[in-house]
């Protein structure tokens, strides 16, 4: 009873796949025998049109030269007027229509769709007869694998011997989804098969989906074989997490992948693989894993980020063959994605590793990019996009291994040795905008997470863990603009300007962080003061550390000034004079008003006194960019 039901249900669903298969046949057959009916019939018409040109011609040339017809037209210059060819070719070119937006709904896109409701259809149907002992494992693989097999075979005869271009991929992209959920369904669902069976057979299949879609040259075959792929684990969820048959699924499907992608240049295919791989994988991570699978998580990831690297070599290294933007975008991607399963997987157990790991990385693509700039001088791109990730991963290292203090400078470093290299080759622009990144990112971490606007305990000025690392982070960047005077010649107008205002920028962050350290040292004592017993000691504190800094500032400004008439800069002396001037403007609004009479004439006092020489040294030393030729004034 049971087999004559099992047979029954089996011709049901044949009669249900077979009927829209055979009508969808005999509607394109009716499709094509009208449109060779109409190409017959455009040709008659035209044929006709000829023969009454060519009788025409015929009857004018019997004519003879002194013949004239009453109604002859007058004669034209060929070269003025248009033939009657050219006017009927532009006639029925512009009546073409650019692209036939109802053969693209109905020919091709309700076909694909076809697709992936089969395969929507397929799964739901094995899962649903399995839980209802309908029909034995065996019987479901059987079924999957018949079906698989003859759909395949059915859209190679469409292809060869019907020229059904379309309807051959559509029925060929189904029966490879077939035969990926029953294979999969084989060994890491009902466990019918052992898994080197199993990956066997698996290799086998995608080996034969990418032979079938190089063999047709369709990209949308090979997409959408990758998507049934990527689908299949998804849809066929077993209540136990069998991850080894998953992850050697999935390397098997990307290992076809770059293989039918090596022949054709198919790189939408290779990044969309990899990036369903990666979405498959997180999924996989989100709800099943565990420490104890670290060794086959990381181990699937390490196998996938070679393959890529070793596909790319051999695709755009070796050989004469220019990356597209397809191909650095999977480049970057292959990058991002192995350190970030990197990173979340081994953070826990490895993290003192995971700054070592990242400047191996970087190493990594910084050899690509060396070997790139020697064997594909025609591919700079390439070349960049490789240096552009071996910096991202150099900074990457420093806040992952480094204290946090030490951070920015490490950046600022990055940022140092890329402006020096970007200005010492020609194309060095792209090296000159990562240089200004890292720099931004080093400045706002100084400024936004490094500094301490609070009250500290005390401390050692200048020698503690702010202010070292802090200094050298302006250091860094006045180095740099330093350097961009000497190579003035390689820069351009725009960058000239930004050059100023970074060493603008490099100026106000020493005396930022000069300030915090003078005042933040008063302010710390002050904190300790007893304010029950001795209330104005605290007070005394913060007046004398306002008077330090507005001591600081005149004296930061003077040796501005000075620097300013040594180099002969007079951006640095007008640097000098603001500064001055935001002295003056503290000292009379702020020091005046809240600080007891002793501080405020020692702040008044100290900053007259070097206003006063910084007078007489603009009367004394005259810059010679202020007054060209003009000697010193006395």
């Amino acid at each position: 009873m049971e087999i004559l039901f099992g047979l029954l249900l089996i011709v049901i669903l044949f009669c249900l796949a077979a009927g829209p298969v055979l009508g969808l046949v005999a509607l394109l057959q009716v499709v094509a025998l009208r449109r060779r009916l109409e190409r017959l019939e455009r040709g008659g018409e035209g044929r006709e049109v000829v023969d009454a040109e060519a009788t025409d011609s015929t009857v004018a040339a019997e004519k003879t030269p002194g013949e004239s017809s009453p109604t002859a037209e007058p004669t034209v210059d060929e070269h003025s007027a248009p033939s009657t060819e050219d006017t009927a070719s532009a006639d029925a070119a512009s009546s073409q229509p650019s692209f036939n937006w109802e053969m693209f709904f109905g020919g091709k896109a309700l076909g694909w769709i076809a697709v992936v409701l089969l395969l929507f259809g397929a799964a739901f149907f094995l899962r649903y007869a399995f839980e209802n002992n309908w029909i034995g494992p065996m019987g479901q693989v059987s079924m999957g694998v018949v079906a698989g097999a003859g759909l395949v075979v059915f859209g190679w005869w469409c292809d060869r011997y019907r020229r059904w271009g379309v309807f051959s991929q559509i029925v060929t992209a189904a029966g490879m989804l077939l035969l990926y959920l029953t294979t999969f369904a084989a060994f890491g669902f009902f466990t019918i098969l052992s898994q080197p069976i199993g990956g066997l057979f698996l290799t086998l299949i995608v080996a034969a989906g990418a032979l079938l879609a190089v063999l047709y040259n369709k990209r949308s075959l090979a997409l959408m074989t990758v998507v049934g792929g990527l689908l299949t684990p998804l849809l066929l969820q077993s209540p136990h997490d069998r991850y080894p048959q998953l992850f050697v699924y999935l390397l098997l499907l990307n290992a076809g992948v770059l293989l039918a992608t090596y022949w054709r240049r198919w790189s939408a295919v290779s990044l969309a693989a990899l990036a369903g791989t990666q979405a498959v994988f997180w999924l996989w991570y989100a709800g099943n894993y565990h420490p104890e699978k670290l060794g086959w998580a990381i181990g699937f990831q390490a196998a996938i980020f070679v393959l890529l690297l070793t596909h790319s070599l051999a695709t755009h290294v070796l050989p004469e063959r220019q990356a597209n933007t397809f191909d650095l975008i999977r480049l970057s991607l292959t990058a991002a994605a192995g350190f970030a399963a990197a990173y979340t997987l081994l953070r826990e157990e490895y993290q003192p590793w995971l700054g070592t790991l990242a400047v191996v990385m970087a190493a990594v693509y910084a050899a690509w990019a060396r070997i790139t700039f020697w064997r594909r001088g025609d591919d700079p791109r390439q070349t960049l996009v490789a240096l552009a990730v071996a910096v991202a991963f150099a900074a990457i290292a420093v806040p992952v291994q480094l204290d946090a203090r030490w951070v920015a400078l490490g950046w600022s470093a990055q940022a140092a040795a890329l402006w020096w290299f970007g200005l010492r080759i020609r194309r060095g622009a792209l090296l000159r905008v990562m240089a200004t990144v890292l720099a931004l990112l080093a400045l706002r971490r100084v400024l936004l997470v490094d500094t301490p606007w609070e009250t500290r305990q005390p401390f050692t000025p200048i020698f503690n863990i702010y202010a070292l690392p802090s200094l050298g982070v302006a250091a860094c960047v006045i180095g740099s603009v330093l350097l961009a005077f000497r190579h003035a010649a390689r820069l351009g107008k725009s960058e000239f300007v930004c050059v100023r205002i970074a060493g603008l920028v490099g100026v106000l962050l020493v005396l930022t962080i000069l300030s915090v350290e003078t005042y933040g040292y008063f302010d710390a004592y002050a904190a300790l003061a007893p304010t029950d017993t001795a209330p104005t000691d605290t007070a005394q504190w913060r007046w004398l550390g306002q008077m330090a800094l507005s001591a600081l500032w005149a004296v930061y400004a003077s040796a501005i000034l000075a620097i300013g008439f040594v180099m002969d800069r007079a951006p640095l002396r007008w640097t000098a004079l603001g500064l001055y001037a935001l002295t003056i403007i503290k000292v009379f609004l702020f020091d005046m008003a809240d600080l007891a009479e002793l501080y405020r004439i020692g702040a008044f006092i100290v900053v007259a006194v070097i206003l006063a020489a910084a007078a007489w040294a603009y009367q004394r030393f005259t810059p010679k960019s202020l007054f060209a030729g003009a000697s010193p004034q006395p």
